[in-house]
């Protein structure tokens, strides 16, 4: 059993696909200092912390009856660009599912939940958390998520990044993709669009509607070659398009390309500064 300081956190008011990553989030939980264990929305009154989407009927109703309450005295506002926060911290939805972790970390510290004095009162804001040092976005290498279920492939393509100075996460189904891209954030994806457990473009058409991956690069990587596949990837998001098998230089290019929409040149590895100086 863990020694780590345990809190229920309970969520009203999110829709589906942001519920389905904040439990994403969860099951992850045991790298995390504290421990945070997810309840249903009927248990907000004995939770420790309350998560509620304020554009929503219910997560308003939530929020409501927990100030007037004061249970629990944790709640997290979620809320939109032109939303009011209704409670005592409040998060940009775009920033919610990436800094979950963090987020609950610093809201338990700040209302005394994990041990130590309440530290602030009144409302703040909590996503202004600096990314991680080994996170995509940090001085480290670029970072690529490759999603196919091809074992070759993926090990071509680790080899391939390898000799490029890249740094290379894997996933092989729809629902690994975006627990690799919760826990750690990535420059460019390679998807394939032939993936189990759900459609790759939908995959992608999902990476889209989140804030914080709308301008993450993705490029398709398949064996089908029409000018309709490539169609149907642009469609969904797909800044390029590889065919299989993979071409070095062909990928080299597309590489230097796309990291170049996402990386000021004097953070790519050098050899590709210069690809990209001279593209």
């Amino acid at each position: 059993m863990s020694d780590k300081p345990s809190f229920t956190v309970t969520v009203v008011g999110l829709d589906a696909q942001h519920l389905r990553l904040i439990e994403v989030v969860f099951r992850h939980i045991h790298y995390n200092r504290y421990a945070f264990r997810l309840v249903a929305p009927d248990a907000t009154e004995a939770a420790d912390v309350l998560i509620a989407g304020v554009g929503d009927p219910a997560g308003r109703d939530a929020l409501e009856r927990a100030r007037a309450r004061g249970r629990p005295a944790a709640s997290i506002a979620v809320i939109g660009p032109d939303e009011l926060n209704g409670g005592r911290h409040a998060i940009e939805i775009g920033q919610l599912v990436r800094q979950l972790l963090p987020i609950l970390n610093r809201v338990v510290e700040l209302e005394g939940l994990a041990g130590g004095p309440r530290r602030m009162r009144g409302a703040t804001r909590v996503d202004r958390e600096q990314p991680d040092a080994g996170s995509a976005g940090s001085e480290g290498r670029p970072r690529v998520l490759v999603i196919d279920r091809d074992e070759s492939i993926r090990r071509q393509l680790a080899d391939a990044f390898a000799r490029m100075g890249l740094d290379m996460d894997t996933a092989s189904s729809c629902d690994e993709a975006l627990e690799r891209l919760v826990m750690q954030p990535a420059d460019l994806a390679l998807l394939d669009p032939t993936l189990s457990g759900g459609d790759g473009l939908r995959l992608a058409r999902t990476i889209r509607r989140e804030p914080d991956w709308r301008d993450l690069p993705i490029v398709v990587l398949s064996e089908r070659r029409s000018p309709l596949d490539v169609i149907r990837g642009a469609f969904a998001g797909c800044s390029a398009y590889l065919a299989k098998p993979v071409d070095y230089d062909d990928l080299h290019r597309t590489v230097v390309r796309q990291l170049g929409r996402v990386r000021p040149p004097e953070r790519l590895p050098s050899h590709l500064r210069l690809a990209a100086a001279h593209r």
